[in-house]
């Protein structure tokens, strides 16, 4: 991104403008070197106090704001998320930062009403001031014989009019409290409502960014926040036919867009707020194609993980071109999962083969519903006979500048598409590697690529326990995971001995058992044969551990509030008197002994013992082609340079976990390597893929 500095405007309110600061030092932080000046515009919401807010116009608090986009006076606005019309317009574009407030609303009282508040009876006859007809229904709801009053301007406003006695209590979002008052004034109470009790609009605590279509350092600004959307093939008939990979994704999605399945069960046992429902069947339409495609867009811009949920094979008759063109025109990255089609099912599934040898060479497969007029040609097995082929089709009349294409290990690690047309047809065969072989204008198409990866290939050297994160962290970005695990975590001789000393009753030998990752708890419960119902407590460092307890029925004792790692355990073990308990400190190799002198310092008597060690391993000799790769240990990168050599590194990008495996790379490869952080508590088995579990 270019380094300038960025117009950024807001409203004049209090409000508006810390908000604004506070969006500008979180951008600063995301994009070093970038800078940022704020301008205030004033809108119709400012101006006009009068008008209730459900009776205004869409653009009430947005109008001269988008004009000053428009007109190029700013660069962008920064927008309460809940203040965006909907739809936007067509020329501007947006998307909502990630760092979410609080989206509760509350009440704000007057301080010497906050200690009694709670135990006001519903005949209580308060000035309740309002601001739109959701909060007035459950206001009713609270207090039936209150009187509801409209309640217009700044918070600041708001809230001096309550002080003054104009009002007994307001009805306000926490969102715009915290962002203005870090601290509280003195004057009032705040009495925070449970989000079940009053569900706040989604998008209650937001703030967006709107900016002018099309603007390349917004769009390049955006790919940093937006998670790829993942378009699923869902088979047909049965819910099994749906891919591992496709399951992962619906189970991981914040948002699943379905159509009409006859394996329904792959969305049945997900919350209903996370399901929409956008089936087409001969004419009846549960929405129109244009609003799907909107909506994709639109939970994308949002920062969820969208999954598109398609019957059969998505890329087949689905019209997932209209789709992801307009993705594509957006620079939203996204991924395409293949599956089997009713073609598929009908004919191997049943005996009516189409390829049948000594009997039929190929077939053609159309809709009658199209308005195209080409049929592709798609040759199996082809790439040594290429050449022959195209010179039959040449003979038979077809134009030398007919786009062609061959596919090279389609979906493995070394997939290569080479792309030509039957003039320079001999630009493709450079290996007797076998491949498909597409005529057709089709074979001029391939996926564009977007996202903060661009579609590069990412070699993952984690162990098995982080790969599933690590893949799920890429793809949101748009690059192409590629599993490569370098090492393996094997239970150590030492912990087999500990089990074997406590006699499968650690509940008697020890009073707690300290863990400090995912892998370690996993590693734990296979190797301990022990009653779940009598278990020692369990300390642990962080929320994904604590996540990975949970899945085995049992959860974390004690566990930091905030830093999820080693020392933030070390710092509320300090804390505690643990006096004469014994302790079960479970750690890797690698691990130091901090924990364990944390503990004995605490007055524990601890035993310290390696739980597991990393193994050096590898796929292959050889590696697959890829652009970038991401370490989650030092063991990994150690595991790498021994089996390929540094030299493999150079002019690779390189992301890490942790500044632990930084340091690990040669002292000339460190200063860029760059931090990829791990979407949280990500957790999911085909095991049991008919109820995949997803963890925050």
């Amino acid at each position: 991104m270019q380094r300038k500095t960025f117009v950024v405007g807001a409203r004049g309110s209090r409000l508006s403008l810390a908000q604004t600061q506070g969006a500008v030092a979180f951008l600063e932080k995301s994009f070093p070197g970038t800078r940022y000046r704020v301008q205030v515009v004033e809108t119709p919401g400012d101006r006009d106090l009068v008008t209730p807010i459900e009776k205004s116009a869409p653009d009430f608090f947005t109008r001269d704001l988008d004009e000053a986009v428009r007109a190029g006076t700013i660069d962008f606005a920064i927008h309460s998320a809940k203040d965006l019309p909907d739809p936007v317009a067509d020329d501007l574009d947006w998307f909502w930062l990630p760092n979410r407030e609080d989206p509760r609303d509350c009440w704000v009282v007057r301080k010497a009403d906050s200690l009694r508040f709670a135990s006001f009876r519903k005949s209580a006859r308060l000035r309740i001031g309002i601001s739109s007809e959701r909060r007035r229904a459950y206001a009713a709801s609270v207090f039936p014989k209150g009187r509801p009053l409209p309640i217009r301007g700044a918070i600041d406003a708001r809230i001096r009019q309550l002080v003054d006695g104009k009002y007994d209590a307001v009805l306000m979002a926490m969102a715009g409290l915290n962002r203005l008052y870090p601290e509280p004034p003195d004057e009032i109470g705040i009495v925070p409502i449970p989000l079940e009790e009053l569900p706040p609009p989604e998008a209650q605590g937001w703030l967006a960014v709107v900016f002018r279509k099309g603007e390349p350092r917004l769009t390049d600004m955006r790919a940093r926040f937006v998670k790829a959307v993942r378009f699923v093939s869902a088979g047909v008939g049965d819910a099994g036919l749906c891919t591992v990979a496709g399951k992962r994704d619906i189970s991981l999605a914040d948002v699943v867009l379905y159509d009409d399945l006859m394996g329904a069960e792959l969305v049945a046992g997900l919350p209903p707020e996370r399901l929409v429902h956008v089936g087409k069947r001969c004419g009846a339409h549960a929405m129109k194609q244009p609003e799907i495609t909107r909506l994709i867009c639109d939970e994308a811009r949002k920062g969820r993980r969208v999954v598109r949920l398609k019957g059969g094979d998505a890329g087949l008759f689905g019209r997932l071109a209209e789709e992801t063109d307009a993705l594509a025109e957006l620079k939203i990255p996204f991924l395409v999962r293949p599956g089997v089609s009713a073609l598929t099912a009908a004919t191997t599934g049943t005996g009516l083969l189409l390829t049948r040898r000594g009997e039929s060479r190929g077939f053609t497969a159309f809709t009658p519903r199209s308005t195209g007029t080409e049929t592709p040609r798609v040759m199996f097995m082809a790439t040594r006979v290429i050449e022959e082929e195209v010179r039959k089709l040449l003979a038979d009349g077809m134009a030398p500048a007919t786009p062609c294409a061959l596919v090279l290990d389609a979906g493995g690690p070394r997939e290569e598409v080479r792309q030509a047309t039957l003039a320079t047809v001999r630009n493709l065969v450079r290996d007797d590697r076998p491949g498909l072989f597409i005529v057709g204008s089709v074979a001029a198409h391939l996926w564009p690529k977007a996202g903060a990866f661009g579609g590069r290939r990412v070699l993952l050297t984690c162990s098995d326990a982080v790969q599933e994160k690590a893949a799920v962290a890429v793809e949101d970005r748009g690059g192409r995971p590629l599993r490569w695990p370098l090492i393996r975590l094997v239970p150590s001789a030492a912990f087999r001995k500990a089990l074997a000393a406590a006699k499968d009753d650690l509940a008697s030998a020890y009073d707690a058992v300290v863990l400090t990752s995912p892998s370690a708890v996993r590693i734990f419960f296979e190797c301990a044969v022990c009653d779940r119902r009598r278990l020692p407590a369990f300390y642990t460092c962080g929320s994904g551990t604590d996540a990975e307890l949970r899945r085995y029925g049992v959860s974390s004792d004690v566990v930091p509030a905030a830093d999820f790692s080693a020392n933030g355990l070390v710092a509320e073990i300090a804390k505690l008197d643990l006096g004469g308990r014994r302790v079960l400190r479970l750690r890797s190799a690698k691990a130091g002994p901090a924990v364990a002198k944390a503990l004995r310092k605490a007055g524990a008597r601890v035993d310290d013992v390696v739980l597991y060690e990393n193994v050096f391993c590898a796929p292959s000799a050889e590696l697959p082609p890829f652009e970038d790769v991401f370490f989650a240990s030092a063991s990994a990168v150690e595991s790498f340079i021994a089996q390929y050599g540094a030299a493999k590194l150079r002019g690779k990008g390189l992301f890490v976990m942790g500044q632990p495996t930084r340091a690990a790379l040669p002292e000339r490869l460190r200063a860029r390597a760059q931090v990829l952080a791990l979407p949280p508590g990500v957790i999911f088995s085909p095991a049991v893929s008919e109820s995949p579990s997803f963890h925050v």
